[in-house]
């Protein structure tokens, strides 16, 4: 095989990369035919990946509502001097959370706002389709703020409490 030096492509006869990989994993393990339990193994992980997708997901927008819980609590620790001569201390507050969930709604779900121009100076209405759960109105309610500088307020149906969570 080859020495300390040499490279997978040095010898009469060329290999891949990965083969070249192959053979050194063998020599190194001492385990033949590595190739079949290195492929058991990505078949595994093939097969497990779409259960982790499933558990990830909830898992890190469960971690980004205990971040924005204890971002505000250092916001609001940090600028309790402010708020004695301040109108609204918040305000960088909700610019720090919009930030933060707008970059998630972007990076994890590809979530863009359209037709923001559409939306009137004073009061609106923005109806969402029947399939809007109140992480999709965190996404919007950000990127609005974000945009617009804007604040939006919820309206639900009856229907709405009688889900469970």
């Amino acid at each position: 095989m080859t020495g300390g030096n040499e490279s997978c492509t040095a010898g009469p006869t060329s290999m891949s990369y990965l083969t070249c990989l192959t053979y050194i994993l063998e020599e190194w393990t001492g385990v033949e035919h590595i190739g079949d339990y290195l492929s058991y193994a990505f078949y595994i992980l093939w097969l497990l990946f779409p259960l982790v997708v499933v558990f990830v997901l909830p898992g890190v927008i469960i971690i980004l509502f205990y971040v924005s819980i204890l971002l505000l609590h250092i916001y609001k620790r940090k600028n309790e001097l402010k708020e004695a001569y301040s109108h609204d201390v918040w305000v960088g507050a909700r610019e720090m959370l919009a930030t933060l969930w707008d970059g998630h709604g972007r990076i994890w779900h590809g979530y863009e706002l359209h037709g923001v121009e559409n939306i009137p100076p004073g009061p609106g209405l923005v109806v969402f389709y029947h399939g809007a759960t109140p992480v999709d109105f965190i996404y919007f309610s950000a990127r609005l703020h974000i945009m617009k500088k804007r604040r939006c307020r919820v309206v639900a149906d009856h229907f709405v409490f009688r889900l469970p969570g």
